[in-house]
Order: structure tokens, then sequence, then C-alpha cells
């Protein structure tokens, strides 16, 4: 632990961005939010709450943090969140390289498992891979809101600083986990956030779809598909939440009956909640399914082997974000795609 406060830059300050920088602000970092013109807007101009499904509601005033166009603010940060794209890792690494104190850490708070990798061939500084277990949607305008339960996990590193952090997000009632093998970590996310492109094909909730069982079944497929494909490099993906990649097989292939009785054991997740993949498609932005399914397809692709449902559903989003609007296929019609 360090006595001096903890000066964070939150950069790619989109939903999950100001989730995570919210909750440290209210625990009493000194945070500067670096985003673009639109969250900065509605930001000046109504502050910031978050609300989660399960927690009291934290509102923020905007004379609390600094939210900031430019990457040079970034200057005096001990930590930087990178909450950018996936997409947009590269540039981001450049705009860090230009700015950031050379001894600062940065965490990859981003979908798959590649951007620690492409940050490192950038950057002189610290990088650490992290995993955010949570779905954050937007629910107006400064109002983000987490639908799904889980703690933070990054990288470990032997450094008071990342002490400060756990902490601060813990007075948040935010759990941080530190571990040595964020990359078993990452895959284990990975394997679980597949089913952000099934959302995306059915354009209504995550419940709604996992509450049908030919969706939950076409979900397994592309789970097991992808589990085979990762343990085959000798990866072994960690348990994510509260059931590893091969028991949520089992779970997901269970009649509905069985399957809605132990479900708000598994996992907790709000009626409301969505894929943030959903919400790009909705709001013309570029879609991350690369990062996912893509991911998979590449390993397949890279040891000499095939992810043919993976493929599948990499084409029927990329389709998707073409048209700009969902399919809204149901359970049933994503499931004969894949058999």
């Amino acid at each position: 632990m360090i006595d001096t406060p903890l000066n964070i830059a939150v950069f790619g300050a989109g939903s999950i961005g100001c989730y995570l920088g919210g909750q440290l602000t209210h625990a009493g970092a000194d945070v500067t939010f670096i985003g673009r013109e639109r969250f900065k807007s509605e930001i000046d101009a109504n502050g910031l709450t978050l609300t989660h499904f399960e927690r009291e509601k934290i509102i923020l005033s905007p004379d609390q943090f600094t939210f900031s166009l430019a990457p040079k603010d970034i200057a005096a940060a001990d930590i930087i969140l990178l909450t950018t794209k996936s997409q947009d890792t590269a540039e981001a690494a450049q705009a860090i390289a230009a700015h950031a104190k050379t001894d600062a850490i940065v965490i990859s708070f981003q979908n798959g498992v590649s951007n620690p990798d492409v940050l490192r061939e950038h950057l002189p500084q610290k990088v650490l891979g992290a995993v955010v277990p949570f779905n954050v949607t937007g629910k107006g305008p400064g109002h983000f809101h987490c639908g799904t339960e889980g703690d933070l996990t990054v990288e470990y590193l032997n450094d008071p600083r990342l002490e400060n952090l756990q902490v601060l997000f813990s007075k948040a009632g935010q759990g941080l986990n530190l571990s040595p093998d964020i990359l078993a970590v990452q895959w284990g996310k990975l394997l679980v956030n597949l089913n952000n492109a099934l959302n995306t094909l059915t354009g209504g909730t995550l419940k709604q779809g996992l509450l049908q069982r030919d969706y939950r079944r076409a979900l397994a497929l592309i789970v097991e598909e992808g589990l085979s494909v990762v343990k085959s490099t000798g990866i072994q993906p960690a348990a994510f939440g509260k059931a590893d990649a091969a028991k949520m097989i089992k779970i997901l292939r269970l009649p509905n009956f069985i399957y809605k009785i132990i479900m708000n054991k598994i996992v907790k997740i709000d009626a409301a909640a969505r894929s943030s993949m959903l919400d790009d498609l909705e709001m013309g932005r570029v879609s991350e399914i690369d990062y996912l399914q893509g991911e998979i397809v590449r390993l397949a692709e890279k040891t000499g082997q095939s992810a043919p449902h993976n493929k599948i559903i990499l084409e029927l989003v990329n389709e998707a974000f073409s048209r700009g609007v969902s399919p809204k296929f149901s359970g049933a019609e994503i499931y004969q795609r894949l058999k």
C-alpha cells in the first residue's frame, strides 16, 4: 500500500470505462477520463450515474472528476485503464506512448486475448492484461448500468499501486482479483463472451435468449468448439464465474425446466441486460466480432484445425453489421444454421 492518492486515467471512456472510472472516483481516486465528444458533452451536462442490478446507485457531479478529449491529459496518471474497442488498440498505444509517464502501469480492460501483446509492441510502460466479467450498457446521458455479476481480474504484478487499486474498487463494492495466469482467464472469458454474437443475432435481451433451449444448444456448440481449439494449444481456460466452460456446456444443454431452476444459482443476470455488441450494432459502430469468434477461427487456422460453427456465427454477425440491423433470429433459427 502507498499513502499518496492514486492518479488514474481511463483511456477510451465509453460504457465500461465510465463505469470503472466512476467507481474509482466514488471511492476517492483522482480520475481523468479520456473519451469522445458525445460522452464528454453528456457527462459535463448530467454528471455520472452508475447503477447495478444488486447494488446501490452511485451519482457523481462533473466537478468530482475530469473528462477530457485530449490524450495529453494522461500525463500524470500512475495507472491507465485502457477501455477502447480492440480495433483501436494500436492507435491508443501510440497516444499513450507519446504522453504517459514511463513508470505508469497500463491495464488492458478490453475484449479478446491479443490486446496486451499489441500494446507491448508499442509501449515502454508495464502492460497488464485484465478481464471485465460483467455487462455495462448506457441507459441515458451519463447513466451506465451493470446488468451481470462478477469480479474484475488483473494480471499479477508486485506493485503497491495495484494493491491500492484493489482497495479502491473494494470501497465501491467491486471485487478485483490478481492472477498469475491472465491468459487462461482471458480465454475463459472469451468462451463465455461468444454469447455476445448470439445476442446480437436475436436482438433481444441476454435472458430472453438463454431461456430458449435451441439458443442454448447453439451456444453450447460454439463454446464446445472454441474450447477444443484452445485446449489443443496447451492452454487450459480458467473457470469464469461459477462454472468452467465444460460445465457450462452441460448446463446449456439441459431441458428448459431444469435450466430455469439452476440458472439463478449459477449466474445472476438482469432481465434487461444485453451485449455491448448489440449496442454497437444499433449505434452504427464497428463490431468486435473479430476479437471473439474471430479469435477462435484464426487460432484454428493457425493450428491446422477448423471451427465451422464459430465461422458461421462470424459471417452472420458481419452480415448484420453490414446491413446495420439485427436479423432478430430465434434460437431455433440460429441452431438450424449451425446444424
